[in-house]
């Protein structure tokens, strides 16, 4: 089942960049706002949420299309990154949210 697309890769392709194409708006959205206020609307945190989020699904997906393709480099590639993924965003999220419990602040 490829959903309308000619091909499996096709799919896997068109995935990774519509979801690194949403991660890229979202970041070009909330880097001229204050960091303070980034939680302050639900778009935004959406938003914030969507830059983390998306990478973590669009990695396996062009690794896959590595595999697919029996592209041995992609997948070597693609799959460094992931591991960068997978230690990157949870740091960034213990860096946002655990901050917060430690500096005695309350958290609107």
């Amino acid at each position: 089942m490829t959903f309308g697309f000619s091909t499996l890769v096709d799919f896997l392709t068109w995935t990774a960049i519509l979801l690194l194409s949403l991660k890229l708006v979202a970041t070009v959205v909330l880097l001229p706002r204050d960091r303070d206020t980034w939680f302050h609307a639900r778009w935004s945190a959406a938003l914030w949420w969507a830059s983390k989020i998306t990478p973590v699904i669009a990695v396996p997906c062009l690794i896959a299309v590595g595999v697919l393709q029996g592209d041995a480099e992609l997948v070597w590639i693609f799959g460094a990154m992931m591991v960068f993924v997978v230690i990157a965003v949870p740091l960034k999220i213990w860096l946002r949210f655990g901050r917060r419990r430690g500096t005695g602040k309350q958290s609107a």
